[in-house]
């Protein structure tokens, strides 16, 4: 039994590196649209008996990458691979975890029962901060940590820095990279007045002064919460550099961000920020899975 590597529309590159890594075949998912926007997808290579990795990222055209891998996983399974299997270096609909009001829609256990056909589901990550345990609502999930790799770039790149959650939920991320690193974190509180609107309730001590605030959190979409924290980082820091797991950077947000500092994140998503590769983190999770 062999093992291959399929890259989908939202993820060549990484699955490219994954394969590479594992020294396993690599061939790319055909995703194309009729003239009427339907999907048509197929294989380019021969996938009967093999455990088949479909590597996808879901981020711009989100509804039209989940429907591209359900039809990938169960032409998959018609055309007899032994297992499919799905790696999300970033995953979707994660944010409604409960229904905060009475006619909402839970998106995260919708898209839990979705994806529930596919063997198993590796996601790096994930947005899911509410939850004690991530298994509880995705049985077939399988979680996969940036510390080592946040923590590296840090190391090799920094020296005299204080290390900055812009807020709570953000300690489920920085305190792992923290700890690898042997610093405290300072985790902010936030208040959310709007959609597009926060504002920091901290107050960083003035007297501590320092070379360089490294802010760090999962997700930057807006950019806003970053924005507010890293005003409150100059405070006692010379220079700001952010660092995001999941760099989606919706609208201006690079450009806000690059007003302050540097801006850098993970290549879940690729972007001109996306320099700290994922690839070893995922193929160190997924090789006890693959022949």
């Amino acid at each position: 039994m062999t093992s291959v590597i399929i890259g989908c529309s939202g993820a060549s590159e990484i699955a490219r590196k994954i394969a590479r890594r594992l020294h396993l075949p690599y061939s790319k998912l055909s995703a194309e649209k009729f003239p009427d926007r339907e999907l048509h997808v197929g294989f380019n290579t021969s996938i009967k008996g093999k455990i088949v990795f479909l590597v996808q990222s879901f981020y711009n055209n989100i509804s039209d990458k989940i429907l591209e891998v359900l039809f990938a996983a169960q032409t998959a399974k018609d055309l007899g691979a032994s297992k499919v299997m799905l790696i999300a270096p970033y995953f979707p609909y994660l944010r409604q975890d409960k229904r905060f009001k009475e006619g909402e829609s839970i998106s995260a256990k919708i898209v839990a029962k979705i994806f529930s056909k596919v063997d198993k589901v590796f996601i790096v990550e994930p947005h899911a901060h509410r939850l004690k345990r991530f298994k509880d609502f995705f049985p077939n999930a399988v979680k996969i940590s940036a510390a080592d790799v946040i923590a590296g770039y840090i190391k090799k790149k920094f020296d005299d820095y204080v290390l900055i959650g812009p807020d709570e939920e953000s300690s489920n991320w920085i305190i792992p990279i923290s700890k690898q690193l042997s610093i405290e974190p300072i985790i902010l509180r936030k208040k959310r007045l709007g959609p597009k609107s926060v504002k920091i309730l901290s107050s960083l001590n003035k007297e501590k002064k320092v070379k360089i605030a490294i802010i760090v959190d999962d997700i930057i979409s807006t950019g806003d919460t970053m924005v507010e924290a890293g005003k409150e980082a100059k405070k006692i820091a010379e220079t700001i550099h952010y660092i995001g797991i999941h760099g989606i950077l919706v609208g201006d947000a690079m450009k806000k961000l690059r007003k302050q500092g540097e801006v850098v994140s993970c290549n879940s998503i690729p972007s001109s920020a996306s320099k700290i590769d994922l690839s070893k983190a995922i193929s160190d999770e997924i090789k006890r899975f693959a022949k």
